[in-house]
């Protein structure tokens, strides 16, 4: 599958997400709506922080220079919040789906949104849906 197999934009017109970007496993930006959403360093960090998410817990989760509050991270979802506007990351291989979601956008649905696009695109390469695990969660303040 190459990238004009599938437009980002029809996904962004749903008003659940600002901002949608679709990377390979290594870290790197397969396709994007726009502006690049992360660096090259962030796609990595993301790759990493899908291999041990309580480490999304203690530092964060860093997207386009901001740093999220991780409030779930899991080996499939990273859920991270900073003020009203949100990220969420999806690993589903071969691709890693992040998005932005901003003030006025639900993050239950900018969650389920990324999740679907995630089952969707490893569908079209013929990879089927891993099980959800449990989050892990920040601990209650």
């Amino acid at each position: 599958m190459d990238e004009s197999d599938f437009d980002l934009q029809e996904v962004l017109s749903t008003g659940n997400l600002a901002r949608l970007e679709v990377l390979r496993m290594d870290g790197s930006v397969w396709v994007s709506t726009g502006q690049f959403l992360t660096t090259v360093r962030e796609g990595r960090q993301l790759v990493r922080l899908f291999e041990t998410p309580k480490d999304a817990i203690a530092t964060g989760i860093t997207v386009g220079g901001v740093t999220y509050q991780a409030a779930e991270a899991d080996r499939r979802l990273l859920h991270g919040k900073h003020g009203s506007s949100g990220v969420v990351v999806v690993k589903n291989p071969p691709y890693i789906v992040a998005a932005l979601y901003e003030a006025g956008q639900r993050p239950a649905d900018a969650v389920l949104t990324v999740g679907n696009l995630a089952d969707l695109l490893a569908a079209r390469c013929g990879q089927p849906t891993p099980p959800h695990e449990g989050p892990a969660r920040p601990p209650p303040s």
